[in-house]
């Protein structure tokens, strides 16, 4: 056991023993770990080991944990369940236990595909882990090798500052380490190591101090980098730190020109000083040119010397240049940088015409009524060997065999355009350059339409500002092709100003480059046009980009016709300069409100679509979104409802509902008379039956009532109805003498007014007059027996009358319809008198009173013949 137990008591112990726990019987480690673990020593209540904390990244990882109960808070005999959290997932191990003072578990995890993991060792109480130990594991690669050193000495301070690449990243903490040290035989043999540089955190890049470099003798330099997977170091620089180096940029003096011996080129003489400091160093420079606006330098090297003087030709003739130079140490490795840029201008030649023919091109249009085709001609600028100096203005002319050798002027200009009107039937002019010695040869412009376009035209990007255009090579010769292009975009109308051409002047090319005016995500068209000796050919046009991405927006959606399964939707193109590239597809989405989502894709070239199979009375969800190659754009939601019923269900329900009332209508035409005793029950109209046609065969007391009919006037009866009539009372036909008129009752109705109150006793109160009544008589009551002394109720007769006659008096309210009354309430006791002149009386006042008794006809009652 006393073996066993040799380890010295650290925190290390655990993981000793668990490195040799395969050696020894489990009772022994256990006695070990009990004889370390006393009361009071230095160990705690658990312990956490791992292989390794740095890891090969996609590696697995073995974890253990041990557990000592004497020393943790946990019952002796109670039970322990342990646990592995990885990141705050919970784990399940391989758990034993030794013997009642220990618990162990073990765990593989991995592959790890993370940088860093964190793996704890918990045990379960009231079902909720507790942590008792931490570790992190870290996973990575191990250390790419530097690249790329280079070590340049500062010539004022001596100091050398060294630079690397680091290369890939090792996703784990690198330490890295610039070496140097003296060296022989070629850097074989190393010797006298100088202090290590240590660069900056993130920096890659030392500088090695002057006190620290052996001077004028050959020194190795290097960088180390270290992680916890690896240990990699650079190649080796093996240079004498003079040689390193780097000089400051010279100054360029002047530029002049030179007499040269062919008169074709132009020479100039540069001159330029050394940096400050290292005038005394001996040097090489390089020379540079180009032409002002240019991209493309032209390089002269090896150049200069003690004299830092330096002659060179092929300059052409009044054209601004830019010169630089740059210089190194003879010996060293590195070159200066470039110098700050000299312009200048070579002087005119002036002894040469132009030369050479004018690239043109041209636009046209017809002209107004009475005009000729409106022209804008355009060209690109001499090519400066065929300038022969600078160029002073651009002529255009009519072919003088059209108008008996006389020169026509159309535009005289220094610019690179002009606009005229072309003269009617002339088919060509002539262009020409001019300096201060003359004119160049005349460039033939002809505008006849002739030949056919180019068969297919291909383009391809190369990068984000240059176009690739090639075509398939006609069957009949051409002089050469104009190559045009324009920027496409939603407003503008392909305005001339904005577009671009070149021309190719050897017409069996078949391929151009395309680089002036074009950027990345825009459209471009692109056209060919053939060139023949006496006119132009049919263009043939593409659409290109340079490069492509997602939209910039998506269609905005608007909704057309909604029915109860279907729903329309419409949507406008994105703006061309919006695109970003050509619209493969638009994919529209819309969801139900339990979240089924449906989809479908449409052709690009399509700005319409209907959602089918939608459940009626349903809020839809709705989306689109737009597609390129490069990746496709969101655009805003549109909410739906569909419809409970269809327009044309509720149009087939109005139609039906218009043809029931239709139906119905018909039917009660046809039963109209029917219908109408129904609801419009009829009433009899006297006025219109017989009783209205009737007049009486004897009328009594003519005269008299004549005289009175003419003082009332015309009386218009509407209408009399017959409701009842009782037996005839004492009325007799054979009483016809004249009598008296007796006096009539107070009250009594019948009678005329004036008589009547004539007839009064003196201080008997005259009856109040009824003539001037507001209210229209309904019913009127017709005594049909005189006044009978029986004590029966006398008969009478009720008349219903739609006339508006004044009331007559106050008598008590109408009788119901049909219905044969007397007055309502209780008569008074008189004592009736049943004589002839009584009846005459009465007869006298109602057919004044009442004129409608004019035309009362009673068929078989001989009482009233009297009448």
């Amino acid at each position: 056991m006393v073996p066993l137990c040799k380890y010295q008591v650290t925190q290390d112990v655990p993981n000793k023993i668990m490195a040799t726990r395969n050696k020894f019987p489990r009772r022994h480690l256990e006695y070990c770990i009990i004889f370390l673990l006393i009361p009071g020593g230095a160990l705690g209540c658990s312990n956490l080991a791992v292989d390794s904390p740095i890891v090969l990244w996609g590696s697995t990882v073995t974890a253990s944990c041990t557990i000592w109960r004497n020393h943790c808070p946990f019952r002796k005999d109670g039970e322990i369940q342990m646990m592995w959290k990885l990141d705050g997932e919970l784990l399940q191990g391989v758990q034993y236990s030794p013997g009642g003072a220990m618990e162990f578990s073990n765990i593989t995890i991995g592959p790890l595909n993370r940088t860093t993991v964190s793996l704890g060792c918990c045990v379960l109480k009231d079902e909720k882990p507790h942590l008792l130990n931490l570790k992190q594991i870290h996973a990575g690669y191990p250390p790419s090798q530097p690249q790329n050193l280079t070590c340049i000495m500062n010539d004022t301070t001596r100091n050398v500052k060294c630079q690397w690449d680091p290369g890939e990243d090792s996703l784990l903490q690198v330490h890295t380490t610039l070496k140097a040290s003296r060296s022989q035989s070629g850097c074989a043999v190393l010797q006298d190591p100088i202090p290590d540089c240590i660069p900056e955190a993130n920096q890659n890049s030392c500088t090695i101090p002057r006190q620290n470099l052996h001077l004028y003798q050959p020194m190795a330099f290097w960088v180390t980098m270290h992680n916890g997977l690896g240990v990699v170091q650079s190649e080796i620089l093996c240079a004498d730190p003079m040689d390193l180096v780097k000089l400051d940029p010279p100054t360029v003096q002047s530029v002049q020109s030179i007499q040269s011996v062919a008169e074709e080129l132009h020479c100039v003489s540069v001159a330029w000083d050394a940096a400050k400091d290292q005038e005394y160093m001996k040097q090489s420079c390089d020379l540079r040119y180009r032409k002002a606006g240019d991209q493309e330098w032209t390089l002269v090297q090896n150049v200069g010397g003690s004299t830092r003087q330096v002659q060179h030709c092929g300059f052409l003739f009044g054209i601004s240049y830019q010169v630089q130079m740059r210089c190194q140490k003879l010996g060293a490795r590195y070159m200066s940088n470039w110098s700050p840029t000299k312009t200048f201008t070579t002087h005119e030649d002036s002894g040469h015409v132009p030369s050479g023919e004018l690239d043109v091109w041209w636009k046209m249009k017809p002209g107004e009524d009475g005009q000729g085709t409106q022209v804008q001609l355009l060209w690109k600028p001499m090519k400066p060997k065929e300038a022969k100096g600078k160029i002073l203005g651009y002529w255009a002319t009519l072919d003088p065999r059209q108008l008996s050798g006389q020169l026509s002027t159309l535009c005289n200009t220094t610019e690179l355009r002009c606009n005229f009107s072309l003269p009617i039937g002339a088919q060509r002019i002539y262009l020409m350059a001019y300096n201060a010695r003359g004119t160049s040869p005349p460039t033939k412009i002809s505008f006849q339409k002739k030949g056919i376009s180019v068969p297919r035209i291909q383009t391809s990007p190369l990068g984000e500002n240059s176009i690739c255009v090639s075509w398939d090579p006609l069957g009949e010769p051409t002089t050469s092709y104009i190559i045009e292009w324009q920027r496409l975009t939603s407003v503008n109308s392909l305005d001339d100003s904005e577009t671009s051409w070149t021309k190719l002047r050897n017409g069996e090319e078949k391929q151009v480059l395309v680089q002036e005016n074009i950027e990345p995500y825009q459209r471009y068209l692109i056209s060919i046009y053939p060139l023949y000796e006496d006119g132009v050919g049919m263009p043939q046009s593409t659409e290109a980009y340079t490069r492509q991405k997602a939209p910039s927006e998506s269609p905005q959606l608007h909704p057309g016709a909604i029915s109860k399964t279907t729903a329309q939707l419409l949507w406008d193109p994105i703006p061309l300069e919006l695109r970003n590239g050509f619209i493969t597809s638009y994919t529209i989405f819309w969801i139900s409100p339990n979240d089924d989502m449906s989809s479908a894709v449409v052709n690009s070239s399509v700005n319409s679509f209907t959602i089918t199979d939608l459940k009626p009375m349903t809020m839809y969800k709705v989306h689109i979104m737009a597609s390129t190659v490069a990746g496709s754009t969101n655009g805003t939601s549109l909410m739906l409802y569909t419809k409970g019923t269809d327009d044309f269900s509720f149009a087939y329900l109005l139609i039906g509902l218009l043809l029931v009332m239709l139906i119905v209508l018909v039917i009660c035409f046809e039963n109209s008379k029917r219908m109408k005793m129904q609801f419009w029950p009829s009433v009899p109209d006297p006025a219109n039956s017989s009783l209205g046609k009737w007049a009486p065969a004897v009328l009594q007391e003519e005269a008299l009532l004549d005289n009175r009919l003419g003082e009332l006037g015309s009386i218009i009866i509407p209408a009399i109805l017959v409701l009842e009539k009782d037996k005839k009372k004492c009325l007799s036909a054979e009483k016809s003498e004249k009598s008296d008129p007796p006096v009539p009752l107070s009250d009594g109705p019948w009678s005329d007014a004036s008589n009547a109150n004539a007839a009064l006793p003196s201080g008997t109160p005259k009856p109040a007059s009824r003539m001037n009544g507001s209210e229209s008589v309904q019913y009127a009551r017709v005594f049909l027996d005189s006044y009978h002394r029986q004590e029966e109720a006398p008969s009478s007769l009720y008349l219903r009358s739609n006339s508006t006659q004044p009331l007559l008096g106050d008598v008590t309210p109408s009788p119901e319809l049909y219905e044969n009354l007397w007055f309502h309430g209780e008569q008074p006791a008189r004592v009736h008198s049943c004589s002839f002149q009584e009846d005459a009386v009465f007869l006298d006042g109602a057919l004044v009173e009442f004129p409608l008794l004019q035309g009362l006809k009673i068929n078989g009652n001989e009482d009233l013949s009297n009448f």
